[in-house]
């Protein structure tokens, strides 16, 4: 099974207590929604959000502000997570197909 690592310039725009906002340079919606709604599955998110100022030029903008808890980790285990799932789902489509 072949594996690509890629990375993502993520830019810190403003971090407060319990906000974050962060930009994800290069990603679009294929990455954001998905991550918006796994954020909102943590009953410590308060909101979850993100925009495009500009669909041609820009990188989305994440803003996640929590209840309770570190936006930072929110953010890294609602992405760990749905790399768990990415990958189930890779197993379960390729035994499929066999």
């Amino acid at each position: 099974m072949e594996t690509e690592t890629e990375t993502c310039k993520v830019r810190i725009l403003e971090e407060r207590d319990k906000l974050i906002r962060m930009e994800l340079v290069g990603e679009d919606h294929t990455l954001l929604a998905p991550l918006t709604s796994k954020l909102l599955e943590n009953e410590q998110v308060d909101l979850a959000t993100y925009s495009v100022p500009h669909a041609l030029r820009s990188s989305p903008i994440l803003v996640v502000k929590m209840k309770v808890g570190d936006p930072r980790e929110a953010v890294k285990a609602a992405l760990a997570a749905l790399a768990s799932e990415f990958e189930e789902f890779e197993r379960a489509y390729r035994a499929a197909i066999v």
